[in-house]
This record gives structure tokens, sequence and C-alpha cells, in this order.
């Protein structure tokens, strides 16, 4: 459906605070600016994406678990993605933000890069690509792929979960991610990389706020270098309104 091509885009890298195991990179030339009367597409490439959670994830996402005939999985993943639309909402000057799946071809080009944990081939849409979704054509597209959702999964947690056993120090909640933000008006990239985000689980369980958190924090991460965030007044807390 996509074809390739050898052509690679010329990036500079973006700093991301001491975690390694993130790394956004800026397209060449893009300089943060605000985002008026646009909204945002947001298309999971990935269709096989690694949900693990070890322990009882019902107990964990209770309150939102819902139907018991519904697999854990499916509860994850769905927990996941509505998730990520709310936070887009309410940390990015988007006027809306809704789920889209892409069905026209198009070109892409290559570029590899390297995070502390893993090495990663990112194919990114060529410049010049606009993509529509029915009858919309939103502002910005965020595409999402490699996903990872859950805990930590080194044997030795693995091992303790299956005999009911918890390390609550050391148990972590996990969101990992590759990304592409795409310039859906100028159809170019912003920005694309490999986000990994995680709160450690103090009790028996990550609790709705734990995943709230990473969830939020993937956001952020993901947009910091755009000037897309929400601001506030420094003074007095509140958004301002443009």
């Amino acid at each position: 459906m996509i074809a390739v091509s050898i052509a690679l885009l010329t990036l500079l890298p973006a700093g991301c605070g001491g975690n390694k195991s993130t790394k956004v990179i800026v397209a060449s030339g893009y300089k943060k600016q605000f985002l008026i009367n646009g909204d945002l597409a947001l298309v999971m490439i990935d269709q096989s994406p690694n949900l693990i959670y070890l322990g009882d994830v019902r107990k964990s996402l209770h309150g939102v678990a819902g139907d018991r005939n519904v697999s854990t999985n499916k509860l994850v993943w769905d927990f996941f993605f509505s998730q990520l639309l709310r936070d887009i909402v309410k940390e990015i000057d988007v006027t809306d933000a809704f789920k889209a799946e892409v069905v026209q071809d198009y070109r892409v080009t290559k570029d590899f890069f390297r995070t502390s944990e893993e090495d990663i081939t990112l194919e990114i849409p060529a410049k010049g690509t606009k993509f529509t979704f029915g009858s919309r054509e939103p502002a910005l597209v965020l595409f999402l792929d490699k996903i990872r959702v859950g805990t930590e999964t080194d044997p030795y947690f693995q091992e303790r979960a299956q005999h009911g056993l918890y390390v609550s120090n050391a148990r972590k909640l996990v969101y990992l991610a590759t990304f592409i933000l795409w310039d859906n008006r100028e159809f170019t990239p912003i920005c694309y990389g490999r986000v990994k985000t995680f709160t450690p689980i103090v009790r028996e369980e990550a609790v709705i706020a734990d995943w709230e958190e990473v969830s939020r924090e993937l956001v952020r991460a993901i947009f910091a270098p755009t000037g897309f965030q929400k601001r506030e007044d420094k003074t007095t807390g509140v958004e301002l309104i443009r």
C-alpha cells in the first residue's frame, strides 16, 4: 500500500530531559508556533500493540472496566486510545481530536535513529502528502506505531506476578510509542521519534491516576517542541483564550 522512497529528511534532534529512552526529532527549519482553529486526527498505525499488564488489570482500571465479557487487552486498548484523545484536547491547543484511519496510498521516506533501549527505523510520509478523512481535513495528524502499554516485562517481575507477589517500589506503568506529528496544512512533518513515559506503581495495582499520568506525559513529550501546548497566565493560573 505504501511506496518507499530512498530520500531522507534533514532533521534536527530535540532534547527530552533525562529520559534517554525518549528521543524527539524536529523537522529542519520548524519553529514553534501557535495553532489557531485547527483540529487533529489520531491514527494508530500499530494493529497489534504490545499490551502486557502483570497483575489484575480489571482491578487497576476499576471504575472504567465495564463489561466483564470484554477482554483485558481490549479494556487496556480502549482506555489508552480514549484517554489520549482526552489529553490531546485538554493539553494541546486544538479545537478537536478524533480517531481516524488512513485509506489512501502515500509515499514515505525513512529515517533511522537510536535511543538508549533500541534502534528505530521510521517510515515518514513524503513531503507534499495531504491527508483527508472523509470530509475532514485536520490541521494536524498524529501517527502512533510500535505501541507498548502496561507494566515492565523484566522476567523478575513476571515471575513474581505469577505467584501473586508485587514489588511496589520497582514496578512501573509504562507507555511507549513511536510517533509522527504531521502538519496537514504545510504537508510536512513537524516532529517524530520514540517516546517513553512511566510512573512507579506504589500500590498493589496501578490506579486510574497512574494511567492518566503516563498518558498525559506522553502527549506533553510529543508536543513539547511544537508550541501547540495550551498556555496559562502564570500569575493567575487561568488559561489564555486567543
